[in-house]
């Protein structure tokens, strides 16, 4: 499962229909695309050792280490590219779902924090109620230095979920938190 975060800059706009779910970015074209030329570099390697005649112990050595190293990069690439596109595809989904026939509820969350240089970075769980059964997801933000405070231990959030999706779509304001603990009481 994963978790989208939507910090709000008030509490009204917490509760306020979801929006167009925007298409997820497609990654660069430098991650797309590396393993072509690597793989090119591969073969012009291997063509290379093919038509050297009778090559010394250390060319030998240097072509079959730089066929070594463009076949590694092939593979490393094809692999960032085929997970890229894996990804790409389960967003696309999710985002048709959360189009088609997205939920509302409330749930809550759990918090831990590190703060870093550029701000904090809290993560923690994310538990709301989802046809009948409970969810616990994990989810993590980074919060710069700045920006809105994100969310205290056990406030209230706002969670948008759609059937056959894995995305969730959360969004907190500190006052609207305040406000739905103010209610519950």
């Amino acid at each position: 499962m994963s978790v989208v975060w939507q910090q709000v800059g008030s509490a009204q706009e917490v509760e306020s229909p979801l929006a167009d779910v925007p298409d997820p970015e497609r990654p660069g074209w430098l991650r797309r695309w590396l393993w072509l030329p690597a793989l090119l570099v591969a073969i012009g390697v291997y063509v290379a050792r093919r038509l050297v005649a009778d090559p010394s112990g250390e060319v030998e050595m240097w072509l079959m280490l730089a066929l070594v190293a463009a076949v590694t990069v092939t593979a490393v690439a094809a692999l960032v590219r085929y997970r890229d596109d894996q990804r790409l595809v389960q967003e696309r989904r999710a985002a048709e779902a959360l189009r088609a026939d997205a939920r509302s509820t409330t749930g809550s969350v759990t918090v831990s924090q590190r703060v870093l240089k550029d701000g904090t970075m809290l993560h923690g769980m994310l538990t709301y109620p989802r046809d009948g059964a409970t969810v616990d997801d994990a989810w993590s933000l980074m919060v710069a230095d700045g920006d809105a405070p994100g969310p205290r231990p056990h406030d209230p959030v706002a969670v948008w979920w759609a059937p056959g999706s894995d995305t969730a779509i959360v969004r907190y304001h500190r006052g609207w938190a305040d406000d739905v603990r103010r209610s519950a009481s």
